[in-house]
């Protein structure tokens, strides 16, 4: 994820889906030079004022993401079902699209 999705993750998905069971998570990948240290983590999501959870990640992001070893600039927008089951994989934010998604699998 992009930290310039930061703030329509936050109020289009996070804040209106939070009580209902959704969970917006960011995944601090590997990076180019490695892992992000907890402190940087920290003080990023203390910057952007993001309340949704983020975690630090190791290499399996960018591995998954990016299975040829190519850099992509884009973020990895996923959306899990309850059975795990990945049902939205885009490398370019669309909140609508996400938006719709979630109205499918909530409707369920």
């Amino acid at each position: 994820m992009c930290s310039l999705e930061f703030p329509d993750l936050e109020t289009q998905l996070w804040h209106k889906y939070r009580d209902r069971g959704v969970v917006v998570l960011g995944l601090s990948g590997s990076g180019l030079f490695g892992s992000e240290s907890a402190s940087t983590i920290a003080s990023f999501i203390e910057q952007t004022g993001v309340s949704f959870p983020i975690v630090r990640g190791d290499s399996t992001y960018f591995d998954y993401a990016n299975p040829d070893g190519a850099i992509s600039p884009y973020p990895l927008d996923v959306i899990i079902d309850r059975d795990g089951t990945i049902t939205y994989l885009r490398h370019e934010f669309d909140g609508d699209a996400m938006v719709a998604e979630i109205d499918r699998l909530l409707a369920q």
